[in-house]
């Protein structure tokens, strides 16, 4: 084998090993590729099961607030009557202490 030849067979053995080194690099940039894309669908997968789960917390609490809601009317309604109920006790109260001081002291002179 004489020098040319051995130059030519280093030089293709050079590309040999370089064309090999570049499909390596790019099997492994594909896998690498798959894997994020994998990981990626796998997350959004995740993110949105976590919405799932906030929008149906979201959901109850909007439940609750509307049934705090009813209960603060019926305690309005309930203060109402008893602010009405108040206000005939008071009126008994004026006027059982009237005939009481009819009954007690006599006519009024006032």
């Amino acid at each position: 084998m004489n020098d040319a030849q051995t130059w030519t067979t280093i030089g293709g053995m050079f590309t040999f090993m370089l064309a090999f080194m570049a499909i390596l690099v790019r099997l492994f940039g594909q896998n690498l590729d798959a894997r994020f894309a994998a990981l990626t669908a796998i997350m959004t997968a995740g993110f949105e099961q976590v919405d799932r789960r906030f929008e149906q917390v979201d959901r109850r609490f909007e439940q609750v607030d509307k049934r705090f809601e009813q209960v603060d009317k019926r305690f309005e309604h309930v203060e109402r009557r008893l602010d009405r109920i108040e206000h005939r006790v008071d009126a008994l109260d004026r006027d059982v202490t009237a005939i009481t001081r009819r009954l007690m002291d006599g006519p009024d002179t006032a």
